[in-house]
């Protein structure tokens, strides 16, 4: 058998009752950190959500594993700071493993404001396929353990990724390769089966777009890798393998249960928050009112569409992500607060959260309706870029509610910064009071 890097973990015995909790950095990871905690609830792994400041205080002691979701790896590194990050490299360098799945891959890559675990950085925009959605096929190392009991090649999900730049690095190994398109892979908003079908060149779809299109980017490209990091290691996968389908989440639990362990140290007391105020439950039901009026608005003009119940798939030229995340977690936060007795008394920690998202969401789906429409306009006369400059209608309406990057800044940062806090303290109430079984996802998109 071959020689692997990852670190010695040992497995959990079989027929064990408990099973290690595992952390998860909660900040910034919005809809992602939703889906990781889905997944963890169907796989049976109980969990605790850590944000930043409680890393900062030393949480992570005592805990085996820590997970990363997706999202933008510049707004956790933000969210962490300096310190937080220093928490994390030495929770791993002293035997703590790191799980990073998209954005929460990319913060352990090499790079500034990184946290600088794995001497891999990101490959070039250039050269890379910079938006694939949906289900791809990899090819996975059958000697590692993390593959016990999975077939040589199964399909997973990735949601517009980032690409590593290589999988040579000291102490990294590549557990599984790209190897092409599965159902339902997208790239911008091409399906490929589609093009593929119809005789279709994608050469000449990138000299429409501008952009790298072409799916054989992928081809034999790295998709998860493992690393060994002092005395811990970091997994990190660009598939989502925590995504709502059957392999994935195979993988995703052989290895959690390769990587766990109890490791020593208390961990830190863990309260249950307040409950919610019927106060901030009417200010959480309006905003939502007024982002899925939004999420309507952009289907009638054929903007968007739903492609799950927790994403948009969205037309080349406007935003999509920001829109439907919006939506999916303030129905979920809504959802947990359904359940519960809400109270008559303040409740600061809920209401002052929701108060401020209410207002900045009243702004910004009326800039929003506003923007989409001149975007749309925009487009009937060339192709129109997320980054480029259009008119000056657009671009300083874009400017105040995105700002100049692809990650999310201006009024959008605001929004979601008082979103994580609510979604914290819904999922921290749920874990708390044993609801687990209550689904996460609605049958009807939105609902």
């Amino acid at each position: 058998m071959a020689s692997h890097t990852h670190a010695d973990h040992s497995a959990v015995p079989p027929g064990s009752r408990t099973i290690p909790c595992v952390a998860l950095l909660w900040d910034q990871s919005l809809v992602w950190g939703l889906l990781v905690l889905d997944a963890l609830e169907a796989l049976g792994f109980p969990y605790r959500p850590l944000r930043a400041a409680d890393i900062r205080e030393g949480a992570l002691a005592g805990y085996g594993v820590l997970i990363v979701p997706g999202g933008w790896a510049a707004h956790k590194a933000r969210a962490l700071g300096s310190e937080g990050l220093e928490k994390i490299r030495q929770f791993v360098v002293h035997g703590g493993a790191y799980v990073g799945f998209c954005g929460g891959a990319g913060l352990a890559l090499d790079g500034s404001g990184s946290l600088n675990l794995v001497p891999i950085g990101r490959k070039a925009l250039s050269r890379r396929l910079p938006n694939a959605s949906g289900e791809v096929w990899i090819d996975g190392d059958l000697e590692h353990p993390f593959w016990k009991d999975l077939p040589a090649r199964i399909p997973v999900s990735v949601w517009w990724p980032s690409q590593f730049a290589s999988d040579d690095g000291a102490g990294v190994e590549c557990v599984a390769r790209y190897v092409g398109p599965g159902e339902d892979f997208w790239v911008a908003d091409l399906c490929a089966a589609d093009v593929a079908a119809s005789g279709g060149s994608w050469k000449d779809w990138e000299r429409a777009y501008g952009i790298n299109l072409d799916p054989a980017l992928l081809r034999g490209q790295p998709a998860i890798l493992s690393c060994r990091v002092g005395d811990g290691c970091a997994v990190l996968s660009y598939p989502h393998l925590e995504t709502p389908d059957g392999w994935g989440r195979r993988l995703l639990s052989n290895i959690l249960r390769v990587l766990q362990r109890e490791r020593p140290g208390a961990r830190p007391h863990d309260p249950v928050p307040e409950s919610p105020s019927l106060t901030a439950y009417h200010a959480m039901e309006a905003a939502f009112e007024e982002v899925r009026s939004l999420v309507a608005f952009g289907e009638r003009h054929l903007l968007w569409r739903w492609r799950r119940p927790w994403v948009l798939q969205w037309q080349r030229g406007v935003r999509g992500l920001e829109y439907g995340t919006l939506c999916v977690c303030l129905r979920f936060v809504l959802s947990q607060c359904r359940g519960e007795k809400l109270s008559s008394h303040a409740s600061p920690s809920w209401e002052e959260p929701a108060e401020a998202l209410l207002g900045s969401v009243r702004l910004f789906c009326r800039r929003a309706r506003r923007l989409l429409l001149e975007e749309k306009a925009a487009s009937h006369n060339g192709p129109v870029g997320k980054l480029q400059p259009v008119n000056p209608t657009v671009d300083a309406l874009r400017q105040a509610l995105f700002g100049r990057g692809m990650s999310h800044a201006g009024l959008s940062q605001e929004l979601f910064d008082s979103l994580d806090t609510l979604l914290y303290l819904a999922v921290e109430r749920r874990r708390h009071q044993g609801q687990s079984a209550r689904p996460f996802w609605t049958a009807e998109p939105g609902v």
